[in-house]
């Protein structure tokens, strides 16, 4: 397992401030291209 932090948005979150769970594609594409 590899972590890697990344810093979410606020427009990542819904009004509760929870990630929305089909961002979570985003974070994802994020972190594989600062990976790089």
């Amino acid at each position: 397992m590899h972590r890697w932090p990344v810093r979410v948005y606020y427009e990542d979150t819904d009004l509760a401030g929870i990630v929305y769970y089909a961002n979570y594609l985003k974070l994802i594409e994020r972190a594989r291209t600062e990976w790089t």
